[in-house]
């Protein structure tokens, strides 16, 4: 799985983007949105891959066969997505109505002044988190993931000048896990999509949607060795322009109840495990809530 996504490249017209971008922020949501169809319906009919894993994961959340109409609403839902990001970076945020729900969750996470390990995923907009936790609730906000040197889609829906108003910190840099570390040190916010394997890090099999698919165990290792609290979170696509970000507290401590006692250090690895097995099962509740906020149009389920 983890070279099924990295290896993905980008498609699209350089210019059509553009387009789409200045329609965006001079003439409004409402047309780019219509000119999301045509442009969804060609990627319908020209990605047989990411058609063919589309209807997998929609047949399985929503637990009937899917169709070529189910795979297009998964495109547009995933397109209009991405059209919002371009009002989020760019200060736009009223187009948008945005609700929270157990939001409490998080504010009493970070309360003990440890810091917060927001767990995500590609299953709705994680770049609202972001954005919002940064402008609008002025939090230090840093953003654990992988930069793509060739991503043309977010160069060009940031611009040239614009700086992100969060802190990226890159997967598989020398030193990441340590900068990391200081973020949560001095009482910030990390977020990380905790849905994908990047290269060689160190997993566990997963029983998700009926199938074993192999997530990551860093995450939540890294929580138990800081003592940070851990909350999921999901900014999930709701129709029109409304969108809910749904908090969920995952821990307030990885590890606690094993470190404390004299079991072997092999036995210190059972609550993170029971963590990763309950992220899993609140991500499969939200998919099959929400399965055309699903972004990771591959086989999930591959080796």
């Amino acid at each position: 799985m983890a070279d099924n996504w990295r290896t993905r490249r980008e498609r699209g017209s350089v210019g059509m983007i553009r387009l789409i971008i200045w329609l965006a922020l001079h003439a409004g949501r409402a047309l780019c949105r219509v000119l999301l169809v045509p442009i969804c319906f060609y990627f319908l009919v020209t990605a047989p891959s990411a058609r063919r894993s589309s209807q997998d994961f929609l047949t399985r959340a929503r637990q009937h066969p899917a169709g070529w109409h189910d795979t297009f609403m998964h495109l547009f839902v995933f397109a209009t997505t991405l059209l919002d990001r371009v009002f989020l970076l760019h200060g736009r945020r009223g187009k948008l109505e945005i609700s929270v729900t157990n939001e409490a969750v998080f504010w009493d996470a970070l309360a003990g002044g440890r810091g917060c390990l927001l767990m995500g995923s590609h299953l709705g907009s994680f770049e609202m988190l972001g954005v919002i936790g940064s402008e609008e609730k002025h939090l230090a906000v840093n953003m654990v993931m992988h930069v793509d040197e060739d991503a043309r889609l977010a160069r060009l829906i940031r611009g040239k000048d614009m700086a992100l108003p969060y802190r990226v910190i890159p997967l598989g840099n020398p030193g990441s896990m340590l900068q990391v570390k200081e973020c949560m040190d001095r009482g910030e916010v990390v977020g990380i999509l905790a849905d994908r394997v990047f290269a060689d890090e160190p997993t566990q099999s997963v029983s998700f949607l009926g199938s074993p698919a192999r997530f990551s165990l860093s995450p939540l290792r890294l929580a138990r060795i800081t003592g940070v609290p851990v909350v999921t979170v999901f900014g999930i696509f709701r129709g029109a322009n409304k969108y809910e970000i749904v908090f969920e507290l995952l821990a307030q401590r990885v590890g606690t109840e094993s470190l404390a006692t004299s079991l072997p250090a092999d036995d210190v690895d059972i609550p993170v495990n029971q963590c990763l097995a309950t992220y899993v099962s609140i991500l499969e509740q939200q998919a099959r809530l929400h399965p055309y906020n699903w972004f990771n149009f591959y086989d999930y389920w591959s080796a």
